[in-house]
Parts: C-alpha cells; structure tokens; sequence
C-alpha cells in the first residue's frame, strides 16, 4: 500500500509502507532499553501462513490526509523506565521518518508487552 507520494519537476515518489515499517523497526532496535519488537495476534497469523513479516511488532496506518501513524509492541529490558524509554523511542521514530521520508508523523503509540530479565542471576539452590 503506497500513500505518501511526492510530487516532482521530473515525476513521482511513492514510498512503501514497508519502507516506514523497516525505518520504524531499525529506530526501535538501536533504541538503548529496546531489548526486542514483540509479535501481535496478527503475526503469529502471518507466520502460520508462511507469510512472515521482517517488521514484526509494527503497524503502520495513515489518515486521509496522509499523515502516518505507528502503533510499536515491544519488548523493554529489565532495569530500564518505561516512560523514559518509549519517550526516547518516539522521538527517534518520528526523527527518522521525518528526516528520511518528510512524512508528517500524527501518532507513535507504543504497546509494552513484557519486561525482559536476561541479566538476572539465577540464585543456585544446595
């Protein structure tokens, strides 16, 4: 689905919104507290039907002027503020689109489905 075009002296832009889903998930990961981008109930329908995604955990949709928005299900490493790490992920979002695609971005909504515990210590029972 192409919605932004951009209208130049020698023809057109159409971006893909697989083109935002892959800046959007490259923003995310390099984001410091991201430990990983979670799969939806949509995803795990897609994989089942071998129609698997490279942009798993996000969800790209536009309004009718053709600004975009972009719902995130992430996965927060433990140790991190939540509030601090989705502020910093929507910053860096909207950064990127902006800079890469001058899209108007509308909304960044995050979804924090779990807190990830790899650096813990399991205590050894005697």
């Amino acid at each position: 689905m192409t919605k932004k075009n951009t209208e130049l002296e020698s023809g057109k832009i159409k971006i893909n919104e697989d083109v935002y889903a892959t800046i959007a998930t490259i923003a995310a990961l390099e984001t410091k507290g991201i430990h990983h981008m979670s799969s939806t109930f949509n995803d795990g329908v897609n994989t089942f039907f071998r129609l698997k995604s490279d942009h798993e955990g996000v969800k790209i949709s536009f309004n009718d002027e053709g600004a975009i928005s972009v719902t995130l299900y992430v996965c927060i490493q433990y140790g991190y503020r939540i509030p601090d790490v989705v502020l910093r992920l929507q910053e860096r979002i909207n950064t990127a689109l902006v800079s890469y695609t001058e899209i108007e971005v509308q909304t960044i909504d995050v979804v924090v489905q779990d807190i990830i515990f790899d650096d813990l210590v399991t205590p050894q029972l005697p």
